[in-house]
């Protein structure tokens, strides 16, 4: 048992760790065979929506504030079945906004997901060759599209773009804890494409070409999930040429968007994350997924291991330890890019509940998840 317990702290050290690292460093270099072009480029973006009235106007003022020529830059916006207030919310922003090129579609049910449909659906409007998927909760920030497109500009090559996302968190542990996830996994998102492994993605800020995505024939073969719209893409793109997926590193490409508000939502928001993850074909993605839920599960487990004299006290404070040093660092280094000025103050307490969190996901996982008012198909 001893070994046992070696093994799941020092490898959950090693693989957070090796991708933390080489995150941080993360620089790509562009491809010595490229030129750089002058040429303006031009960008869709798909926003998929059900009910989000409370958060559509947030999104709309941003829009307002991109500093990118509005005459190059198209939003397609796909209902997916709302009965909210949120389609007059649109139709009264473009009434208002003339020169921002803003259209509506209703989702054409084809499929089990509804993001896969709209963006598929969407795609036979887009204008532009470059794509960029948001959510209708997210706040994008004013250097956008200009990231993005000094990005194609030194990587014309490029055929998917994750790019960073973070959680705006008030003086709350469940908001903050939300916070800190997305920190941590934005590390781990980064390091898989500086090893040329990419296995995560966020489709609240991810771009790809127009041409790629019917290259690879969209989300056939995988459209019987509900989610993962990011992730499957990613996967088929990387499988093609990894060395044309790229992370944008840019402080100017940070999207926003707000936490859940309840523990029990969040941890329904994560197990249709867990979902997706355990159809995906990539190695590293069931490696770091395998070794953060048995490493959070010792945790648990821990004291009643030492009461069945199973485990030493000695053994289960050095794991306890390398496990706090590593999500320490991890944060650490995360921050360093993401602000949040509060997350010194919650990071104890996030580090003592977190655990359960993992393993209430897990248990939820294995069941079907109600989101948005419908049952995720697993």
């Amino acid at each position: 048992m001893t070994f046992v317990a070696f093994f799941i702290g020092f490898g959950y050290a090693m693989v957070v760790l090796i991708l933390a690292m080489e995150s941080f460093t993360y620089k790509p270099k562009a491809n010595q065979n490229n030129t750089v072009k002058n040429e303006l480029l031009g960008f869709t973006v798909i926003i998929n929506f059900r009910n989000e009235q409370e958060q559509l106007p947030q999104l709309l003022a941003s829009i307002t504030r991109l500093l990118y020529a509005r005459e190059r830059v198209q939003f397609i916006f796909i209902n997916d079945g709302s009965s909210d207030n949120s389609l007059s919310l649109l139709h009264a922003f473009k009434a208002a906004h003339h020169t921002i090129n803003l259209t509506v579609y209703n989702r054409k049910p084809t499929s089990a997901s509804a993001k896969k449909d709209g963006i598929t659906q969407a795609l036979e409007h887009a204008s532009y060759n470059h794509i960029i998927t948001t959510d209708a909760d997210c706040v994008l920030p004013e250097g956008w599209l200009v990231a993005y497109e000094e990005h194609y500009t030194l990587f014309p090559e490029s055929i998917f773009v994750a790019a960073p996302v973070q959680i705006t968190a008030s003086k709350s542990i469940l908001e903050q804890l939300q916070a800190s996830e997305m920190v941590a996994l934005q590390l781990m998102t980064a390091g898989g494409f500086a090893v040329r492994q990419p296995f995560l993605s966020n489709g609240a800020n991810m771009s790809f070409t127009k041409s790629h995505f019917h290259q690879v024939h969209g989300y056939e073969g995988n459209d019987s999930v509900a989610s993962g719209d990011d992730i499957f893409l990613l996967e088929k793109s990387a499988a093609l040429n990894s060395r044309a997926c790229y992370y944008l590193k840019n402080v100017q490409a940070i999207v926003s968007t707000t936490p859940k508000t309840s523990w029990q939502e969040m941890i329904a928001q994560r197990a249709r994350w867990a979902q997706k993850g355990s159809k995906t074909k990539s190695l590293l993605n069931k490696l770091m997924s395998a070794h953060v839920f048995v490493a959070n599960l010792f945790m648990l487990l821990a004291p009643l291991l030492m009461l069945l004299d199973f485990i030493k006290i000695k053994v289960v404070i050095t794991v306890f330890a390398l496990k706090l040093f590593t999500d320490l660092l991890v944060l650490a280094m995360g921050y360093r890019f993401f602000e949040n000025r509060y997350w010194k103050w919650f990071v104890m307490p996030q580090l003592v509940v977190y655990p359960f969190v993992v393993v209430a996901v897990a248990i939820k996982s294995f069941t079907a998840v109600r989101w948005k008012g419908r049952v995720a198909s697993r």
